[in-house]
């Protein structure tokens, strides 16, 4: 019997791909469209970098879901898709999952504003989150994965509906920039006030991902976080700032030099550890090789919660 998320999360670093988008780009998606419905238009393509992943050392990959809820998906004419895409993505990803290995959905901001501040109430964006993540579970997922999020009641939100709706383990991301009064999401959120709030509600795993934190700062979110909580930690960084050149966006960091801060991040907490914007599968093989080679260097492997 496969072991599960949970236990395997207790014993072990894991190790979550890195970008979708930004590498099917250079294949000829279009960032400014519905990237998930291309993914299901050309599926041989986005197999071959899930397998990749896979075959970099990849203990999860995620479906590209993120933009899949009906609200964003209403912007391309494409609601009423919202179950047929969510599922396509996670059914291609099951497709070539390796045994032992797990694949989990993306729930990504739906971009509207809750009341007072909005239009948008609390029920009706759980209702939004708990159709897509059963819709991803109905797929094959085995983790909700919530992430690049910047209001902490959207985050909230999202993580009720995938637990009510799915029962599945959660985990939930914030993007943080740095700034005069320390680290914050856009929203204002503060590590410490995400990290309590979301060991509160119940979520499996609490971290960072995206957002404008560099490779050392996202360290010091992540002890910010582990201060005051003690759930396993994710670090989600991007592959370094990014430059255009010919019209394109390119991420400084090569693999090697975005490896190097792996063990860093694990002491701060993190049991997950992946890469965002601009990654490849060549960031997360060095990764993997910095993860074995952390765990052969402290012989019985950190503390299930990390250095406090």
């Amino acid at each position: 019997m496969k072991e599960s998320f949970q236990k395997k999360l207790e014993r072990a670093i894991l190790v979550m791909n890195g970008a979708t988008s930004t590498n099917l780009a250079r294949e000829g998606a279009n960032l400014g469209g519905c990237v998930s419905q291309w993914i299901v238009e050309h599926p041989e393509t986005y197999r071959q970098l899930i397998q990749e992943y896979f075959r970099a050392g990849c203990d999860i990959v995620s479906g590209a879901t993120s933009s899949l809820n009906r609200v964003t998906l209403a912007k391309f004419g494409l609601a009423e898709k919202m179950e047929e895409l969510n599922r396509g993505v996670m059914q291609i990803l099951q497709g070539v999952r390796p045994e032992g290995k797990f694949i989990s959905g993306n729930l990504g901001p739906t971009g509207r504003i809750l009341k007072p501040l909005g239009d948008l109430s609390v029920e009706e964006l759980g209702e939004i989150y708990g159709q897509q993540a059963e819709a991803l579970a109905g797929g094959g997922a085995e983790i909700i994965n919530i992430l690049t999020m910047y209001d902490l009641e959207e985050a909230v939100a999202a993580l009720r509906a995938a637990k009510s709706w799915t029962g599945l383990p959660v985990i939930v991301s914030l993007a943080f920039n740095p700034g005069a009064k320390g680290y914050r999401t856009m929203m204002g959120v503060s590590p410490e006030e995400a990290a309590k709030r979301l060991e509160a509600e119940g979520a499996d795993v609490i971290g960072a991902n995206c957002g404008g934190l560099n490779l050392e700062q996202i360290t010091e979110v992540l002890r910010l976080m582990r201060a005051h909580c003690r759930k396993p930690l994710m670090a989600k960084p991007n592959a370094g700032p990014p430059k255009v050149a010919n019209g394109q966006e390119i991420y400084a960091l090569t693999p090697e030099q975005f490896a190097d801060r792996v063990g860093d991040w694990i002491e701060g907490g993190a049991r997950i550890v992946s890469a965002c914007c601009g990654s490849n599968p060549h960031h997360m093989r060095e990764m993997k090789k910095k993860v074995d080679d952390y765990l052969r260097s402290a012989g019985s492997g950190p503390s299930p919660h990390g250095s406090a």
